[in-house]
Parts: structure tokens; sequence; C-alpha cells
């Protein structure tokens, strides 16, 4: 600890610091002054934990000089010393945050007794305020988490909200280019069970250290949602590269397998929700690129197919009887697709394995990543050109593909997931129900198995609105419910009705009602 001695009398200070060496060896005298005026400036320079002083001091007393320096945001201890029995003194220190004094002569374990409970009361200080800024800092991830899971799943557009999001994550947007990546992990995963993502975080911060701001959170299961705010030009390629080498040094470091879609660059804040969307395409295709690999979208837009591709009709249909859960319906469209391709012009026993694998993902597009996962008949060693390439023949792939949709099919019967024409229904009662909890569209798409970006797309189509403006009705709703019949306080419904940010509820309050929850609660009529 670091202690100042301010007294007019030099044999004073030349006691206090002799005893303060020799009997509280865990302070260090760095610095002395004379009067209230020298001790105001060192005390400035030198920043002291402690400072002990006389009152009464020639230029300046020891209270003037500290109503100073609290004025200037000092944080020190002060100890007072007094050779005056003087109530006055001590009542006007007692005002400035003094708790400390001692009567002159100073004996030596009076002077020790009084410095040791400064100590005290220091760490104390420091302990309190490092609870505090942890607290901050966890209340911080929680909004930031929030806002950026709002950002990501508005698809699109929103240019307001997504500035107001941006803002409550206390993300600069001004001058920004932005871009996402999807990262999902596999493989032995006992370094993440002993001390959560923190290892992997710091690779991915370390790998894309030379962009401004890097924000990744989970964003569900195996998945870790990355957002890059740049305040100059993000070339794609040295994007990409820095993404493989992310890879190669989670693989190295961590023995972790990861796959990563990487979505384009962004020049406003409201194609921030394109571009994740674009990067959860992008990591779709690990079933044909890898478990392993880096895909950016540009790679999948333009990779395009030697031959025709299969029209969009079947791959509709498909898609529908698999929503359905039509098993019947599935078989037929896919004699359709392998009769089509038949009579097509000649391709190579690859081209038909690769042709496949897009189909399957075409037509699964919508299921979760849990899902897929889950499904031993969509394993990664079916669903990658390695393991398709043992099916030799057209008719080969045909089974193939047939009995991999009938285990599809059987998963979802398993597990209970809604036919497409019940899951609107049910996604409204489960949200209705749990409003008040973090719920998030990653969430929401992991409880029905379905992809969150199509569940967003799905619920703005049956609905007239998207997702989260659903969601946000319901929670003004039974935030307008509390004011008007509890006595509770503004933050305290806020975090009832699922907020963690009181202005963000404030405004999202206003914008639905047209009035403040305070301007609501005191218009209300009184019985």
């Amino acid at each position: 600890m670091k202690i100042i001695v301010v007294d007019d009398e030099k044999g004073i200070v030349e006691g206090l610091k002799k005893m303060i060496h020799r009997y509280i060896p865990e302070c260090e005298i760095v610095g002395t002054a004379y009067n209230g005026l020298e001790g105001m400036d060192i005390i400035q320079k030198r920043k002291p934990d402690i400072v002990i002083t006389d009152i009464r001091m020639p230029q300046a007393g020891g209270l003037e000089m500290i109503q100073a320096l609290k004025q200037s945001s000092c944080t020190a201890k002060f100890i007072l010393l007094s050779g005056y029995a003087d109530f006055e003194y001590a009542r006007t220190g007692m005002r400035l945050g003094v708790r400390f004094y001692m009567n002159k002569p100073v004996e030596e374990e009076e002077l020790r007794d009084c410095v040791r409970q400064a100590i005290e009361e220091i760490r104390a200080d420091n302990d309190s305020q490092q609870e505090m800024k942890q607290l901050k800092q966890e209340v911080l991830g929680r909004n930031q988490e929030e806002a950026l899971r709002n950002i990501l799943e508005l698809g699109g557009g929103h240019a307001e909200l997504v500035q107001e999001l941006l803002q409550i994550a206390q993300i600069p947007r001004d001058n920004k280019v932005f871009t996402s990546m999807m990262i999902e992990f596999h493989g032995p995963v006992d370094v993440l069970k002993e001390s959560g993502l923190e290892p992997l975080y710091q690779r991915i911060d370390l790998a894309l250290k030379r962009y401004e701001g890097v924000y990744r959170f989970r964003y569900s299961g195996p998945q870790i949602a990355v957002l890059i705010a740049h305040g100059g030009v993000i070339g794609y390629g040295e994007l990409v590269r820095s993404t493989r080498n992310l890879r190669e040094d989670v693989h190295r470091n961590l023995n972790l397998s990861i796959a990563i879609g990487i979505g384009s660059v962004q020049e406003r804040a409201e194609g921030i929700g394109q571009s994740f969307e674009e990067a959860r395409m992008a990591l779709s295709y690990k079933v044909i690129k890898g478990g392993s690999a880096v895909i950016p979208f540009t790679e999948i837009v333009n990779s395009g197919e030697s031959s025709q591709p299969v029209p969009e009709h079947f791959i509709n249909k498909l898609e529908s009887a698999l929503d359905n859960m039509e098993e019947a319906e599935c078989t037929g469209v896919i004699r359709e697709i392998f009769r089509w391709m038949e009579a097509g012009a000649n391709m190579g026993l690859q081209d038909l394995q690769l042709k496949c694998l897009h189909i399957l993902v075409a037509s699964t597009r919508k299921m979760s990543f849990q899902q897929l996962q889950q499904n031993e008949s969509l394993g990664r060693h079916i669903l990658s050109l390695e393991g398709i390439s043992r099916f030799r023949t057209l008719a080969e792939l045909e089974t193939w593909m047939i009995q991999t949709f009938r285990g599809i099919i059987g998963f979802k019967l398993e597990h209970h997931v809604p036919k497409k024409k019940d899951m609107i229904t049910e996604m409204q009662e489960y949200i209705a129900e749990h409003y008040n909890q973090p719920l998030g569209l990653a969430e929401l798409a992991a409880r029905f198995y379905m992809n969150p970006y199509y569940l967003s797309q799905f619920f703005k189509q049956k609905t007239g609105e998207t997702y989260l403006n659903f969601l946000t009705r319901i929670r003004i709703d039974k935030a307008r419910e509390l004011l008007e019949n509890t006595d509770l306080k503004i933050y305290e419904i806020c975090h009832k009705v699922g907020y963690s940010d009181a202005q963000h509820f404030a405004r999202m309050f206003e914008k639905l009602t047209g009035c403040k929850p305070r301007e609501y609660r005191k218009n209300l009529p009184t019985n």
C-alpha cells in the first residue's frame, strides 16, 4: 500500500515515516508534504492508497485539502491527525467521508491499528468494485448476446431496429463493414467440458485479431456465431485464409474439429442478418465439403454444377412431403427425380453422387443441425462424398436416397416432431408460455427440429409477422397487465417479461403502445 504523509511539523513527518517502515512493512511512503497545497499536488501525482494528514496547516489545512481532492475524484483513504479535541473538525471530516483519526502524539500501536483498518477497508472496497465490475460485465455480456441474436435472426433490412440493437450491444456501427460466421465443433470436447468455451473463444480472437471488433457467443448446441465489425476494408480472400488458420489452430491446440460457414461482407449494419443467413447456409454444405471444412458463401453461389440442376419443383415437392412426414409421397418424388436423371444427358458416377447430395441438402435445408446430427441415417459417414462413393450405380443411389428419407421421417415420428400444418400453432403456444425466458430463434428451432433461418421464413409466411415481432407483442401485452394490476417497479416488470435491458424494454413498450411504461401506469384510470 502506498502512503503519503502531510504535516507542517517535520519531526512528526520523519517520526511517522520511521514507525511505518518499522511496524507496517506492507506499506511504502511514496511522498511527504508540509502544507495542504503541496499535499494536494503530490497526492494527485502519486495517487496513494492512504493519506495521513494534519488538520491545521499553513496555506491550506487538511480538511480543505481533502475537500478539493474529493472533488477531483481522489479515492485515497484519509487518516486525520490532530492535537485538538474539537468536535467541529471531526464532524466536517465525517461529512467528507473520513473515518480514521489519530491524536498527537501518535503511539505506535494506534498508528498500526489505524493504518491496518484503512488497509482492510481498501481491500473490501476493491473486492466490492471487482464484484461490481464482473456483474456489469456479465450484464453487458447477456445484453450483448441477446441483442446479437436478435440482429442475426432478423434477416435482411430492419435498419432502425438493427441500429438500436447494436447500441444496446455497445457495438460501434458508424463507418463499419460487417460479416458473419457460423462455427460448429465436434470431436473430443473434454477441454470444453473443463473450462467452457473460453479456450475456443481465445483462439477465435487470436485468429481474427486484425479486425477491430470480433463478437462471438454460443448460438445453439455445438454452434458458435461470430460477428465481425471493421472500420476498413475486409478482404474476403484474407478473411477466408484467417478462418482456415483458425481451423488448423483449433485442431492443433484444442484437438477439436470445426466446420465454418462464412457469410458475405456487408457495407451497412442492416445487412448483418443477410450475412448470417449466408453463413448458416454455407455451413449446411459441410455434409458435402466435410466436417472440418471452411465454406465461404461465395463458393456455394459460384460453384454450379457441370450438368443441368434438378428442377426446383422436384425439390419443393420432396421438401413438402418431408415436412408432413408422408413416406409414400417422398418415395414417389425420389423415383420421379431419378427417372428424370436417367433420361437426361450422360453423367459420370461422381456427378451422380454429387447431385444426390445436393438434392439431400436442398430438401433437408429446413431441418435443424441437431436433427441432422442425431439422425443415424444422416451420419457424417453417409453425408459425404467419401461415404456415398460406395454406391456405384443409379439404382444403388436411388435405394440409398429412399432409405435415407425413410430414416428422416422415422426420426421425426420418434421425436414427436409436429407436421408442418400443426407446427405454427404449437410454436405460438410455446412462445406464449415461455415469453419470460431467454427465447432465441435458435432455441425454438432446436425444440421443433427445424433450421433457424427457415423457421423464421416459415413463421413470417404463415403469420404475416416475424417471430421476434410476435414475441415482442406477447411480452409487451404481459407488461401492460403487470402495470395495470401490480405495484411492481418498472425494472422488475422488465425482467418478468423476459427483457434484460430496461432501456430496450422501455423503447419497445413505447413503440407498441405509444407511451413509456411510467406514463402508461400514470395514465391508468383510478377506481
